[in-house]
């Protein structure tokens, strides 16, 4: 059972899903765009449009998630599940030397954010009208996965001393295993552009392609 104090676990709770599922997406981000230059080129070879948008998407919600993380804790009349409305429960309901912590490492967050929320507020989640009429002449700043990375361990730090505090232990965020992640889609697609070779070498026939159930989906 939580030793997390209720005013503060239920906002817990909450964000510690948005997070884990956030490393979900980022993982799989990894694992198709960050593994190497051979598996670049794989993707490209099977469908380099479709993972262009993909490429394009995921990399675009990240930082719109990031920047939601890192919200006030309320818009005007409406609260926000974000870290500053955690952080402002634990400095009601927790211990100053935690909330100190906490405060220390919410700033941090804030530091590097401000370009994801740069272009939250620009481009993904409002079209600027001057952004996007003069982004020759004065661009938004560049983001790179270092910097989705150097954010995500400042929020896995954040939660985790919260939780090591109350129930002296943490979450792994970063390990958070799937078992139809981005690497089983690639192993299909080897299978793929393998069964594509033989075809081509003329080793199966063409009329194996009607063998399989999936040949009308």
């Amino acid at each position: 059972m939580s030793q997390i104090p209720t005013g503060i676990d239920e906002v817990f709770k909450e964000l510690k899903t948005e997070i884990t599922w956030l490393h979900a997406r980022w993982i799989i981000y990894r694992q198709l765009f960050a593994h190497s230059e051979k598996r670049i080129g794989l993707l490209n070879d099977c469908a380099s449009a479709f993972f262009y948008i993909i490429q394009d998407v995921l990399f675009g919600e990240l930082q719109v998630i990031l920047s939601k993380l890192t919200d006030t804790a309320r818009s005007g009349k409406h609260d926000n599940l974000s870290l500053e409305q955690l952080q402002e429960r634990v400095e009601a309901h927790g211990d100053k030397n935690l909330a100190s912590t906490l405060r220390n490492l919410l700033d941090d967050l804030h530091m590097k954010s401000r370009p994801f929320r740069l272009h939250r507020n620009k481009r993904l989640a409002h079209l600027d009208l001057t952004t996007a009429m003069q982004s020759s002449l004065n661009p938004l700043p560049g983001i790179s996965r270092q910097m989705i990375e150097d954010a995500l361990e400042v929020i896995r730090e954040y939660m985790n001393a919260i939780e090591r505090y109350y129930t002296q232990s943490e979450t792994g965020y970063e390990h958070f295993i799937m078992h139809s992640d981005a690497d089983a889609l690639v192993s299909i697609l080897k299978y793929g552009l393998r069964h594509d070779e033989l075809l081509r070498q003329q080793k199966i026939s063409w009329d194996d392609f009607e063998n399989t159930e999936w040949k009308d989906a």
